[in-house]
């Protein structure tokens, strides 16, 4: 949505009843672009954290010896697992400030494309929420376990007041 934003900015380039919604949406993308390129390598890290958890189960759990490691490679595993779309609810919420900016000052004929980067940001973190608390069920430590959730919940609090506010 950040193209789209672009794209529509460089058409109003030019009229001069934007110039002030231009520059303040040309300091702002920037800072959404360095977002997309930090949620990118997520999906990687995604598919490798799942391998590793594939690779976990398949461990001998024979002796008392091998089940420990193999609990503990499947633990790490895990944690990975819960980490990486936490960390895309974080980036995510990291944009509500810009989001809001942008809708205080935006060229009017961007509001659908405004909101269709809403519905996208609100979604993402729903769905990396719902990824973490499901897998946050397998995770034996208990404590770890009661932290995640509450940070995960926190962040998704803040994109059930954002998402809407901002439409």
């Amino acid at each position: 949505d950040c193209i789209i934003i672009c794209t529509g900015i460089n058409a109003e380039y030019g009229a001069r009843k934007h110039e002030g919604s231009v520059a303040m949406v040309t300091g702002i993308l920037p800072v959404l672009h360095k977002t997309i390129q930090q949620l990118s390598p997520l999906i990687d890290a995604d598919v490798m954290a799942f391998n590793n958890y594939l690779i976990a189960q398949k461990m001998p759990n024979g002796t008392e010896e091998e089940a420990s490691r193999r609990h503990e490679a499947l633990e790490e595993a895990l944690l990975t697992i819960v980490h990486v779309p936490m960390k895309i609810m974080e980036l995510g919420c990291e944009c509500w400030d810009h989001i809001e900016t942008l809708t205080k000052g935006y060229n009017t004929s961007l509001k659908s494309d405004l909101q269709v980067a809403i519905k996208c940001i609100e979604t993402g973190i729903w769905g990396a929420y719902k990824n973490v608390m499901i897998n946050l069920d397998d995770i034996s430590n208990e404590k770890t376990k009661q932290d995640i959730a509450s940070k995960a919940r926190n962040l998704l609090e803040t994109n059930e007041v954002m998402a809407p506010r901002l439409l």
